[in-house]
């Protein structure tokens, strides 16, 4: 490409570009009569319901970039690979997001670490509940799940939660973003010598599965593999739980009703529709492709917004509105195609337990203030609210 590199476009796009993907919505701002826009040479925009759904699964268009700080950071990775390889990393993750594990999580692991929450905020006000208290369900879920040391988890949460920066749009790379994955890939690896693991830990599930299927990845990807999918785990569901308390706080239905398991879901699929956790996905052009009658020339990176598609008035009615009970066709909270995320129901899962188990310990949940804001493009939830966790 002329004028911009690749490697500019992906770590500090042009400034116009840059000012509007700044904004939480910046999809509502682009011009009328096209869901494919170019922002500058090399950068092109994906916004509507359909165009992103034939982004996401064109097989001309990839995610996988030498420049990208993810795969600078950490390697070859489930996150950054395409085609067999990203394959091979997803048959790894398998058998520990299987619907009998998720099972098991659901009938001991995740009660244990919900009831603590909500003995924490339970009869309490707080104006911050993301960085207090969003964190720790799906910090103690993924720390088990790894075989991770539970005396580890904060330490595990402070290095990790700056790496989310790396997976976002513009990202923001540092030598200390480096030091932090250095330094959990070092915990991960003393953890596994010390034996704190038992033989279903994802490390040790992984590593048979690779080795009895004869997957071709070396022990540097397979860590690099699980620090992902901690990383990811814990950040999508750290900000979607985050936006679930705040609908939950905003919403017309009462914890009561919550209770019923049907609507308590069906109440989760429209709030992640919403507020999808990852607002934003960046692909590239592996070829020249045309997508909705636009020509994306080779080597573009290419911005699917899943928040502009899960919000198409085409596709959703009053799309803004929270609305339980309509229609979902179309809602893609965890993506669509190859890469659409594989713990969506270990997710789901741990979203449902907190609901009912705030509805059995709380009269209301009320969002007391409420100046709301969008925080981040990758690991998205609202900001500037109070939430008061009312007690019976």
């Amino acid at each position: 490409m002329l004028g911009v590199s690749t490697e500019e476009i992906l770590t500090r796009p042009p400034e116009s570009a840059a000012s509007l993907l700044a904004k939480p919505y910046w999809y509502r701002e682009l011009p009328p009569g096209t869901d494919v826009h170019r922002l500058d040479e090399g950068l092109f925009t994906v916004t509507g319901n359909a165009a992103v759904h034939d982004v996401l699964t064109h097989p001309g268009i990839v995610a996988e970039h030498p420049l990208k700080a993810s795969a600078r950071a950490f390697g070859p990775n489930v996150l950054d690979a395409d085609g067999p390889a990203h394959k091979a990393f997803r048959a790894l993750l398998a058998p520990v997001l299987s619907a009998g594990r998720i099972a098991e999580y659901r009938g001991t692991l995740m009660p244990r670490l919900i009831d603590a929450l909500v003995d924490t905020v339970a009869g309490t006000e707080t104006d911050d509940f993301y960085n207090s208290c969003a964190h720790t369900v799906p910090y103690g879920i993924v720390c088990a799940i790894l075989g991770i040391d539970p005396a580890l988890e904060e330490r595990f949460h402070e290095l990790t939660r700056p790496l989310a920066r790396l997976l976002d749009y513009p990202t923001e790379e540092s030598s200390q973003t480096h030091a932090n994955v250095a330094e959990l890939l070092r915990l991960i690896e003393e953890q596994r010598a010390l034996g704190a693991a038992d033989s279903r830990s994802l490390l040790e599930t992984i590593e048979r599965t690779r080795d009895r299927k004869g997957i071709s990845l070396t022990d540097s990807e397979v860590r690099s593999t699980a620090l992902l999918f901690f990383l990811a785990g814990t950040e999508t569901s750290s900000a979607f739980i985050t936006s679930l308390v705040y609908c939950v706080g905003r919403s017309v239905l009462g914890l009561d009703e919550l209770r019923d398991e049907t609507a308590r879901e069906a109440f989760i699929e429209e709030a992640l529709r919403l507020y999808p956790p990852v607002q934003t996905i960046v692909r590239f052009a592996a070829e020249d492709v045309t997508v909705q009658g636009v020509d994306i020339p080779r080597h573009s990176a290419v911005l699917a917004s899943i928040a502009g598609a899960n919000r198409d008035p085409r596709m959703f009615d009053d799309p803004d509105r929270f609305r339980v009970g309509r229609s979902l066709k179309g809602s893609i909270p965890f993506a669509v195609g190859a890469h659409a995320c594989p713990g969506a129901m270990l997710a789901k899962a741990e979203f449902s337990l907190l609901i009912a188990a705030l509805a059995e310990r709380c009269s209301e949940v009320v969002v007391t203030r409420d100046q709301p804001t969008m925080t981040s493009q990758s690991f998205a939830h609202p900001a500037g609210f109070s939430v008061h966790f009312r007690t019976k």
